[in-house]
């Protein structure tokens, strides 16, 4: 599972943050199934890894 169209919020600095980003097993797991469980984790994955923000992002592989 990826996440992609990752909308990055960067109070406009300049910095290259990547548009799609591979899920680890492990998150996914840890959502047991629950959509809305995972799409709070993939959230908090995508700020730990990078140290920004989001405005949203899609899911793929579902």
């Amino acid at each position: 599972m990826k996440a992609t169209d990752i909308r990055w919020d960067t109070d406009g600095a300049p910095v290259d943050l990547p548009s799609e980003v591979d899920i680890p097993e492990d998150v996914i797991e840890e959502a047991g199934g629950n959509g809305e469980a995972l799409l709070d984790l993939v959230s908090d994955y995508l700020s730990d890894l990078t140290g920004f923000c989001h405005d949203g992002f899609f899911l793929e592989g579902e």
